[in-house]
C-alpha cells in the first residue's frame, strides 16, 4: 500500500512539473523567468566549476576596453585622432 502511495505521489509530482514547465514555455512572464533562474542557480551546487565558468563568460560579455582620451597638447609627438571622422594621422619620423 505504501509503494502504491509513493508511485501515485511521484506521478502527481511529475505531472505538476511537466504542466508548470509547459506553462513557462508557452506563456513567459517575469515569474517564470525567476523560477527558471532559481533552478539554474540550484544546479550550480552540483557543478560549481561550470557555474563559475558561466559567470566568468557573462562577465566577459559585459567587459569593455579602456581607451585613453586623446591629448590636446600639440607639443607631444604622437598620433592625431579625429573621433568625429574616424581617422588617425600618424606623423612621419624624420
Amino acid at each position: 500500500m505504501v509503494i502504491l502511495a509513493v508511485i501515485v505521489a511521484s506521478l502527481l509530482l511529475l505531472g505538476v512539473i511537466v504542466w508548470l514547465g509547459t506553462r513557462m514555455v508557452a506563456h513567459p512572464d517575469p515569474n517564470a523567468v525567476s523560477a527558471g533562474g532559481s533552478m539554474g542557480t540550484g544546479l550550480g551546487v552540483f557543478d560549481p566549476g561550470a557555474a563559475r565558468a558561466r559567470e566568468d563568460i557573462d562577465d566577459h560579455k559585459n567587459q569593455t576596453e579602456v581607451v585613453p582620451t586623446p591629448d590636446e597638447d600639440d607639443s607631444l609627438p604622437g598620433w592625431k585622432v579625429d573621433l568625429h571622422r574616424g581617422t588617425v594621422k600618424i606623423p612621419r619620423s624624420e
